[in-house]
């Protein structure tokens, strides 16, 4: 395994060492995904995102996001983060991005939308209140995270956070209700293209999310039926 090791390039700024290497082993691992060998894939990951933290230590440490190697890194820990959500480890999954806002305060990978749903799964509402300041009310993901924490609070449905899923989401909706979620060879091609259609982008945050819902049905099914 490689050793993940920092060296500062200014007063606000680190890089990860040997950069290269850690985008080989993200390409690695997304490919052992594809042909199959998920749990090693995940076992990497996280082996690299412990090492990162290991490095980083209790200092406040900004990864540079231009560079490459030290973004590898930190999609790495995005997804060793996920890789915990999948399999229901949701306080380690809390935790991992966390620690990605912490390296990451800009958070170019959108960490904080994730780890907003984690916060009610795990019911933190007092960090659910503050992830949600960065969270534009007007998109998709504000809606059904408001949907989801009201429902986990009080089995109850936040009606108009529903009303404007229906109507200026209307896409999210219909891929949140509905029974198949096919990511067929359409959705892969609109996937790679560089404006991905609404739908696809539905699709995309159902997969993100889909840990959740698996475990917590009763929510999906209350948004069928409402």
């Amino acid at each position: 395994m490689i050793r993940v090791r920092l060296r500062p390039i200014s007063t606000e700024l680190w890089q990860v060492e040997d950069g290269e290497a850690f985008s080989a082993l993200l390409r690695r691992t997304l490919r052992m995904e594809q042909t199959g060998d998920w749990a090693k894939a995940c076992e990497l990951r996280f082996d690299c995102a412990q090492q990162l933290l290991d490095a980083v230590g209790d200092e406040p440490v900004r990864l540079d996001w231009n560079d490459v190697g030290s973004r590898a890194t930190m999609e790495i820990l995005y997804r060793s983060a996920a890789d915990n959500m999948m399999v229901g480890e949701v306080e380690m999954a809390v935790a991992l991005w966390e620690s990605l806002l912490d390296v990451d305060p800009e958070d170019h990978l959108e960490a904080v939308v994730p780890l907003a749903f984690a916060y009610v799964e795990i019911e933190d509402y007092e960090c659910l209140e503050s992830a949600m300041f960065d969270i534009s009310p007007k998109c998709a993901e504000y809606q059904l995270l408001t949907l989801w924490a009201e429902y986990r609070r009080s089995g109850g449905i936040d009606r108009d956070a529903l009303r404007q899923l229906r109507t200026r989401h209307k896409l999210w909706y219909e891929e949140f209700t509905a029974s198949e979620h096919p990511a067929d060879e359409e959705y892969v091609k609109d996937c790679r293209s560089e404006r991905p259609s609404p739908r696809t982008e539905a699709r995309e945050f159902w997969f993100v999310t889909e840990p959740i819902w698996s475990r917590n049905e009763d929510f999906i099914e209350v948004l069928q039926k409402a």
